[in-house]
């Protein structure tokens, strides 16, 4: 599977913080995934403002300083995040590769093809990223916090407990980017450091037998665990007064470091260099416990010390299975989750589900007298059943006039309000009374200004009335009755309700789930006029 590390940079960049992960499952979920054309289809699907075309090279310098764009390689055409640096370019692929080009390097190999977004100007959806920032700064007060308690603590000889210390932070810091790999979690810059050169796979090394402990225990995992009790207990105690302890583990840690090389080597065959930088940093604490010497003779304060060790490590271990095997848990949804979606988004599908729901008196429908937003001759027409009482209806009306106003040319919306207008006790009657009204007096923009206020704008009932309210005709109370007349009729008793080619939309999709289909329809349509 690709990592997007392309789009994840490309996003973040123009600080889409919040949708990354949506884009890219429903970007893996599309139809015609992998293409411009699906990534294209999802940033409309989130109303991300974008401008896809096919440019000339005279143009590229009015180009922002960085775009996506297609590039031919030996391997095929491949979608890249593309940055200009002066005359030259700098591209980055799926895998996270990064490739510094010339002009004329990048113009032999670039098809013309650019997709250009604007930068998000929403404050408050970039909160994701404040929350990732907020955490790492975190970290980091609590990493400069915990190494002047070291400090403190260890006044007289400071030197070599702070970096002891530093070292089980260090280990703590890349035991963290192993877990993430092995969970799939993949970074660009870590994705290089993995990957530098044919001997060295990290992946390959965390998927081999040799990284199994028990069971589903990874040598990642103990590794973690122990690092973080590790890092606490040298901020919590004298250095002096824990050699001995220090001593045990640096000897305990001898076999599992030869071990890893052994199975890196002999074994895999592969280097892991994440693994490599754990050793590493288990030699130099070994090392600065070695200039007092070795002394492993342990009186009854040592034993309770490393018995309150050996028992918070243990439980770290437990606690971290645990919460390991939620997040595995909760991949596999997205995995199902990414099937299901890309099983239901292709065209045949949806076709044959929507075919096989529930068909409707189309005849009598399209006799009804109903608000139509659009061009009468469009081949397309979706009727919307939505009642103004309904708080479910607010989206779909939105998503459909999104919808629209992205295929105007070729979709019609057809307004059917299930609604009885004879019924005097529901205050929110006068809002459809008075829609049906405008439109047929011919006030067409009025219509659709009063009715984006209310599931747009979602104003009060009394901010609406008092900008909306006048007298109703009654036209247009009767033809709202015929309309709630039908919708009995045809047994459709809830809202809202998406009537498409005379059935009803299928439960498994949303409104805005037919901007995957869109051009189907509208093929087929075309060709049948």
């Amino acid at each position: 599977m690709t990592d997007f590390f392309y789009l994840k940079k490309y996003l973040h960049e123009h600080k889409y913080y919040h949708l990354e992960d949506k884009i890219i499952l429903e970007l893996q979920s599309h139809p015609d995934y992998p293409s411009l054309i699906a990534i294209v289809d999802v940033l409309h699907f989130y109303d991300i403002e974008n401008v896809a075309a096919r440019i000339d090279e005279s143009e590229l310098i009015n180009l922002p300083q960085t775009f996506l764009s297609v590039f031919c390689t030996h391997t095929g055409s491949e979608i890249v995040y593309t940055k200009k640096r002066g005359l030259d370019f700098e591209i980055q692929f799926a895998n996270g590769f990064v490739q510094k080009l010339s002009r004329a390097e990048y113009l032999s190999g670039w098809n013309g093809m650019i997709v250009a977004i604007e930068e998000n100007e929403n404050k408050k959806n970039r909160q994701g990223n404040m929350v990732s920032k907020n955490a790492v700064l975190f970290l980091l007060g609590f990493c400069v916090v915990g190494l002047f308690q070291v400090y403190l603590t260890n006044f007289s000889n400071p030197g070599e407990s702070l970096f002891y210390t530093l070292c089980s932070l260090v280990g703590v810091i890349i035991c963290l980017f192993l877990v993430r790999e092995d969970l799939g979690f993949h970074d660009a810059t870590i994705s290089r450091i993995c990957y530098a050169s044919k001997r060295t796979s990290c992946s390959e090394v965390l998927s081999s037998n040799g990284a199994k402990i028990l069971g589903n225990l990874k040598l990642s995992d103990v590794s973690l665990a122990y690092f973080s009790v590790l890092t606490f207990f040298s901020i919590c105690t004298v250095f002096q007064n824990s050699l001995v302890i220090y001593n045990w583990l640096a000897l305990l840690s001898i076999p599992i470091l030869l071990y890893s090389v052994f199975t890196q080597y002999f074994i895999v065959k592969k280097w892991c260099i994440l693994c490599l930088g754990i050793v590493i940093t288990l030699m130099l604490q070994i090392v600065v416990v070695s200039i007092h010497g070795f002394n492993f003779i342990l009186n009854v304060s040592d034993i309770k010390k490393i018995s309150l060790f050996l028992f918070v490590f243990a439980l770290m271990n437990f606690v971290w299975i645990k919460i390991k095997s939620l997040i595995k848990s909760d991949l596999s949804n997205k995995n199902i989750e990414l099937k299901y979606n890309q099983l239901k988004r292709k065209y045949a599908v949806f076709k044959a589900l929507a075919d096989a729901d529930t068909s409707v008196n189309e005849t009598a429908l399209e006799k009804l007298d109903t608000i139509v937003i659009g061009h009468d001759n469009a081949p397309i027409a979706l009727n919307a059943v939505l009642s103004a009482s309904c708080m479910h209806c607010h989206k779909v009306y939105e998503n459909l006039m999104k919808l629209w106003s992205k295929n105007s040319e070729h979709l019609k919306m057809k307004l059917v309000f299930n609604i009885n207008a004879e019924n005097l006790n529901n205050p929110y009657n006068i809002i459809y009374k008075q829609a049906m009204s405008l439109y047929l007096s011919g006030e067409y923009d009025k219509v659709v200004a009063l009715l984006n206020d209310w599931h747009v704008k979602r104003m009060s009932l009394e901010n609406w009335k008092s900008k909306w309210e006048f007298g109703q005709t009654e036209t247009g109370i009767e033809t709202i009755q015929q309309q709630y007349n039908w919708c009995l009729e045809n047994k459709i008793l809830h809202t809202p309700a998406i009537i498409l080619n005379g059935k009803l939309l299928p439960k498994e999709y949303e409104v805005q789930e037919l901007n995957f289909f869109i051009d189907n329809l509208i093929k087929e349509k075309t060709l049948v006029f």
